[in-house]
């Protein structure tokens, strides 16, 4: 049998070099478009950021709106793959998992959730209809698999409203986040490590105590189907 030829080591291929300049692109986008309106925003600036030819956001995106739009649905792209594996994995016995899972991601950039407000809910951008419809196509399923998940485990309370749970554990995923500034200069504190993951907790204990079913109502429930 014939050996296989050892790897040649040296220059990247033009494609994973491709690949990086798209990645850099994106990463630029959500810097620049979370800190300054949109029509404020060049596509030179962000080729100067990402530092890459500007060229290569046609080759990529065809225009500035492309970048931005591709730019928005990877991120909530990515808090939703994650979410989605980890129900697909089993592990997500509580609602800590799912908040963290949306920490992780936006704490990256804080301001993201008040652009999202500004897009799709105050009309205040340029993509509110084409956001509405790739959310409400894709990214709005994963909340109803979280319902499900937990409703076929037999952790909820009686007659819990699918969509009004999607509402409720939306907007303590979202509201922390547009009202963050306002907090941080009125409380004096800063969205650190050490205060997330006590909002974690908060949130998930609202959710649970509120919606989840207690031992003795899991079990008047088992009684009930026998």
């Amino acid at each position: 049998m014939l050996s296989q030829a050892p790897s040649k080591k040296g220059r990247p291929s033009a494609q994973s070099a491709n690949d990086s300049a798209r990645a850099l692109l994106i990463a630029a986008a959500r810097q620049k478009f979370v800190s300054k309106p949109y029509d404020k925003v060049s596509i030179r600036e962000l080729a100067t950021l990402a530092g890459v030819n500007s060229a290569m956001i046609k080759y990529y995106f065809q225009s500035k709106e492309g970048l931005y739009k591709a730019m928005i649905l990877e991120v909530t792209g990515q808090v939703m793959s994650n979410i989605q594996q980890q129900l697909q994995s089993g592990q997500m016995d509580n609602l800590e998992d799912f908040f963290r899972i949306f920490v992780e991601v936006v704490k990256q950039s804080p301001e993201f959730p008040l652009l999202m407000l500004k897009e799709v809910v105050l009309n205040q951008g340029v993509c509110q209809d084409y956001f509405i419809e790739q959310m409400g196509s894709h990214h709005m399923k994963v909340f109803d698999q979280i319902y499900w998940h937990f409703e076929q485990a037999g952790k909820l309370k009686a007659n819990v409203d699918p969509l009004l749970f999607r509402m409720s554990l939306m907007g303590l995923m979202l509201h922390p986040w547009h009202m963050r500034e306002v907090v941080c200069k009125v409380e004096g504190i800063s969205y650190d490590d050490d205060f997330l993951e006590a909002m974690i907790k908060h949130n998930s204990q609202l959710m649970q105590f509120g919606l989840f079913a207690n031992d003795s109502e899991k079990s008047k429930g088992e009684n009930d189907e026998c």
